[in-house]
């Protein structure tokens, strides 16, 4: 007992810190002061099972260029890709209508890219409600790595009509050397129910690859597929996203 006491005094600092506290503190200097200058690509995919008559997967490709700097960010959309969303929603009325361009697009949002390019702020505040789980040596892509596994369960506003049976992301990080995040997997379960008799359950897989350009953490390719049913809907996704920065 004496040496396990002994151990426990002097295994303090970064020798014995956890991957987890490595992470945070690889992450907290990475503030995204440098410009990017990136491709943005986004590829969505849906089946809805609820539909009448069934619809197949319906698939929408959009892509633009990004650019992020001390000034603001700008992304600029072609415009005959914004011809094709408008004409796409503007159809007879009554009848209708075919929004998956449309829905793309808009779901590719200022704030939503503005993370993409600078996601170490966003995980930071994802990892301060984690619970560590596990940590092991492993390799990515072939190399040494760390293999962390974490918790997370966000927290949900109250409300009295819908109670939260399950919410919580499963998510491991493989760390670098430098405890910057070299890639990640979540699952994501999401369990409701509604008015007491009506529930909804959601499902979601996503695979995120990073990269560190010009002192921003980047999600280079982030994969995203899952189930969704409730209410009056029942559908699959498998969604793709990639940031290409310009060096």
């Amino acid at each position: 007992m004496k040496y396990l006491v002994i151990a426990a005094v002097f295994c303090v600092g970064p020798a014995c810190a956890s991957g987890l506290d490595d992470m945070k503190a690889a992450l907290a200097l990475l503030q995204g002061q440098g410009t990017l200058r990136a491709a943005y690509e986004a590829r969505e995919t849906h089946t809805e099972f609820d539909a009448k008559p069934l619809k197949g997967p319906e698939t929408a490709m959009a892509a633009a260029q990004v650019v992020d700097d001390p000034a603001g960010l700008e992304i600029r959309w072609d415009r005959g890709l914004l011809k094709r969303a408008a004409d796409e929603s503007s159809v007879a009325k009554g009848a209708k209508r075919k929004q998956a361009l449309t829905q793309l697009v808009a779901s590719s949002s200022a704030p939503r890219l503005a993370v993409a390019v600078n996601y170490a702020p966003r995980l930071l505040q994802a990892l301060a409600i984690s619970q560590f789980k596990s940590e092991r040596a492993d390799t990515y892509q072939g190399k040494p790595a760390r293999l962390l596994e974490v918790v997370m369960t966000p927290q949900e506003e109250v409300n009295q009509n819908v109670s939260i049976k399950d919410n919580t992301i499963e998510a491991r990080f493989w760390l670098g050397p430098d405890g910057v995040p070299l890639a990640a997997v979540t699952n994501h379960t999401i369990k409701a129910k509604f008015m007491v008799f009506m529930s909804y359950e959601k499902t979601t897989k996503e695979e995120f690859t990073f990269g560190v350009v010009n002192n921003r953490l980047v999600v280079l390719k982030r994969e995203m597929q899952g189930k969704e049913k409730g209410p009056g809907t029942e559908n699959e996704f498998k969604n793709l996203y990639t940031m290409t920065p310009k060096l």
